[in-house]
């Protein structure tokens, strides 16, 4: 039986994020044109060429100005290069489900999708084959909405914090409280959701969040979005690392989302201990290609507003970007990026590398492929 997946009963969703819902973002998705269109005599088309080399291009032809509102989930694209906007934030932690980059039709076909049981229900059968099929209907289901222009080519899952305190309240989300369980659940998701180990062409971009620490919504008058987590080093190595290893180092999933909280006072998407240092040098999750990091919805501006790591909103982008985040969730207010770089806080250099890592991931997902070279993109609502 089918069951259509709602934000307010399918996914745990915060407030700012059914408001970012509600005020809604009129959008199409659409794949960009490589054969009639402006990008068609740009080398970000052309097939032979490594995902790398097409994203590099990609960059150098988009004017300063499409830069800038490309960082963020709700990217502008460029008029000038034919390329559409896009909303890289869209859901499916146990089916494709309703959020900014997800559309639903009020009846009929694109009406629903499949909703499966909370992601710590179907670890614990401890039937990794399983969580493998669950994935691949969710993400056959995933390309048949994106075919049909309601839904993007990344999606915001899994949640693979493990599940320490039961009063934190997100722990259905989870795999549950075992890192090595985790560990095998991540695996086999991942297989499903983007189509094998590190393929060639993904079947569409995973993301698995909060890197890292991320287990506290609200207590005592402290909220996730300035919470410090203490974390020693045997504790971050032995306990809330070992997940995102197996997704980086082993898996190679297309992306991550660093978390709201602080580790040890640096907040993480401003820590480039955990995401350079460990994720992409130490975990060395630059090779083969060049995966981005998102930042959680607001994220960036609680550097400023909840942690007061730095004093202006320039400088929280900057402190982000500088550190390794390529793109920023924004729900109500828009990231500080162009007053960083005219305060000489955020160079050119560094806004290309986030850009070319973002859309290299698209590159990989067959975004700029023909529909004739890409298997994925016959898949229809039946």
């Amino acid at each position: 039986m089918h069951f259509r997946s709602l934000p307010a009963a399918a996914l745990l969703l915060t407030s700012a994020q059914h408001a970012s819902a509600q005020f809604g973002f009129e959008w199409e998705f659409t794949y960009p044109d490589c054969v009639n269109g402006p990008l068609a005599s740009n080398a970000v088309c052309d097939t032979s060429a490594s995902s790398a080399d097409r994203a590099a291009a990609l960059v150098k032809a988009m004017p300063l100005k499409d830069k800038f509102r490309n960082l963020v989930d709700r990217s502008n694209g460029s008029r000038s290069l034919g390329l559409a906007r896009y909303e890289w934030w869209s859901e499916a932690l146990h089916g494709v489900a309703g959020s900014p980059g997800v559309n639903f039709s009020e009846s009929g076909d694109y009406s629903y999708a499949t909703s499966f049981p909370m992601p710590i229900l179907f670890s614990a059968a401890f039937d990794d084959q399983l969580v493998e099929d669950i994935a691949t209907t969710i993400s056959t289901e995933a390309r048949a909405y994106s075919n049909a222009g309601r839904a993007g080519l990344d999606f915001f899952t899994p949640n693979i914090n493990p599940y320490k305190d039961p009063r934190w309240g997100r722990g259905s989300e989870t795999p549950g409280d075992d890192p090595f369980r985790i560990m095998g659940y991540v695996k086999h998701l991942l297989l499903g959701l983007e189509g094998g180990h590190n393929p060639p062409l993904k079947k569409m971009i995973a993301t698995c969040k909060h890197f890292a620490g991320y287990d506290m919504e609200i207590w005592d008058g402290v909220i996730r979005y300035g919470f410090d987590a203490l974390i020693t080093s045997q504790d971050l190595a032995g306990y809330y690392m070992p997940p995102f290893q197996q997704r980086a180092r082993d898996s190679k999933v297309g992306s991550i989302m660093c978390s709201y909280n602080a580790i040890n006072g640096v907040p993480a998407c401003a820590d480039s201990y955990i995401m350079d240092d460990i994720l992409r040098k130490h975990w060395n999750w630059n090779q083969p290609n060049h995966p981005y990091v998102t930042s959680d919805c607001n994220a960036i501006l609680d550097i400023w507003t909840n942690h007061e790591y730095v004093s202006t909103p320039e400088e929280a982008a900057a402190a982000s970007y500088n550190a390794g985040t390529d793109q920023v969730c924004e729900v109500f207010n828009r990231t500080a990026v162009e007053g960083a770089y005219d305060k000489g806080l955020l160079s050119e250099a560094v806004i290309d590398r986030a850009l070319r890592r973002q859309y290299e991931a698209l590159i990989i997902a067959g975004y700029f492929d023909p529909a004739d070279s890409n298997p994925y993109r016959s898949i229809g609502w039946d």
